[in-house]
């Protein structure tokens, strides 16, 4: 599943228009000819835009747990290749008109920064949904301790959903380092480096540090002897 095509092929314009600009055509009329082609361009971005948003929102609204992987694949691949895709087309008529009617350049800029934004805004979208599912996944589908509860202090342990979702969300060399950072999470006190803290403002859901931009998500549970975390998901988390 991709959420988020918006330009198939990267083509974002129709360059007809320009091979009829010959030099015997007054600059203003040349101006009249360019001016709808990049206006019609930044209207699809932004509409390009606004519908993957939409899309992303209601991934949300529905708890589609089974997207996460593909909203990740979205904010990491495909949305990074349609925007590399959209500016190969921008430059590619750019070096045309340079070459062309250099005189049609100032068109561009705001197309260009259009382009930048909206991807920018689907990445960050993507990110921030996948995040929330991920919680919502951990609420709506709990798993049990995949071993000993291990910690002196602070008593922590795997849920026997861990491993499937971590290999989902981080490369090998992530895991691996986010393992080694779970283990201080039984020191007493919690590092502080850590930043152990509430996931969303409620008190069954904590997060802490995995390395780089990933975190924990840790499900509060309790024993005989009192809580205990369940570490049910790790990945990056959205800025």
């Amino acid at each position: 599943m991709s959420v988020f095509l918006p330009f198939p092929g990267g083509a974002l314009f129709d360059a007809g228009w320009l091979s009829a600009l010959s030099d015997e055509v007054p600059r203003a009329e040349a101006f009249d000819r360019a001016r709808p082609v990049v206006a019609d361009a930044i209207a699809r971005t932004d509409a390009a835009g606004a519908l993957a948003l939409t899309r992303i929102d209601a991934l949300v609204a529905g708890a589609a747990l089974d997207v996460i992987p593909a909203l990740l694949a979205a904010e990491a691949v495909d949305v990074p290749a349609a925007a590399a895709a959209s500016e190969r087309s921008i430059h590619d008529l750019m070096s045309r008109v340079a070459y062309k009617r250099r005189e049609l350049m100032p068109l561009f800029p705001d197309l260009i920064a259009h382009v930048a934004a909206v991807h920018a805004a689907a990445v960050h979208a993507c990110g921030a949904a996948r995040w929330r599912l991920m919680a919502m996944r951990a609420r709506m589908q709990p798993g049990r301790p995949s071993s000993p509860i291990q910690g002196g202090g602070t008593r922590y342990v795997k849920s026997d959903r861990f491993d499937a979702r971590a290999a989902e969300s981080l490369p090998a060399i992530d895991r691996t380092r986010a393992d080694r950072i779970l283990k201080r999470l039984g020191e007493v006190p919690v590092p502080d480096e850590l930043e152990l803290r509430p996931l969303d403002g409620g008190d069954d859901l904590w997060t802490i540090r995995a390395g780089g931009i990933s975190r924990f998500i840790l499900r509060v549970e309790r024993d005989r002897r009192g809580p205990f975390y369940m570490v049910e998901d790790v990945g990056p988390q959205a800025a």
